[in-house]
């Protein structure tokens, strides 16, 4: 079960890396499109719901890149935890960093776009705390496992 759990989050990692690349090989205007889409869609929600707030394209396309280094961080620390590496969560930064600085340099060849280092700053955010949380959940389990085994050894 462990080998097929190291094969699909690599699997996972990978095919999470081809996603955010594909993103940035859309043009302006495409990526623009996509942003105003969400942008409606979430201005519509807030509407019915009550909410007094209108979001906009830049929140939209800010929000987008923090979730998509969110996901790899949680994939990348899970990969490198299932692959058994002591310091995981050290090592995930040298996963999504380089995906980060990858993905903005994308941008210098696509129409209508540009690398903005601030937005390698926000991916490398996105991925801290996708790490952080695998990190917190994992530390919990542990945490749980051990207090339930010092209860049966208290018991036995």
């Amino acid at each position: 079960m462990q080998k097929y759990l190291k094969c699909i989050l690599t699997v996972l990692v990978l095919v999470w890396c081809v996603v955010i690349w594909q993103f940035s090989f859309d043009p302006a205007s495409t990526s623009s499109n996509t942003s105003s889409q969400v942008q409606d869609f979430c201005n519509e929600v807030l509407d019915r719901v009550g909410v007094d707030f209108d979001v906009t394209s830049k929140m939209i396309r800010k929000t987008a890149h923090f979730l998509e280094f969110f996901v790899l961080g949680v994939l990348a620390a899970g990969c490198l935890l299932a692959h058994g590496f002591r310091h995981w969560h050290l090592l995930a930064p040298l996963v999504f960093v380089p995906v980060a600085v990858i993905d903005e340099c994308i941008q210098i060849f696509v129409p209508g776009r540009g690398p903005h280092i601030l937005d390698v700053l926000l991916d490398c955010t996105g991925g801290v705390c996708g790490t952080a949380a695998v990190f917190a959940v994992f530390s919990l389990i542990l945490y749980i496992k051990n207090k339930r085994m010092e209860k049966n050894q208290k018991t036995s």
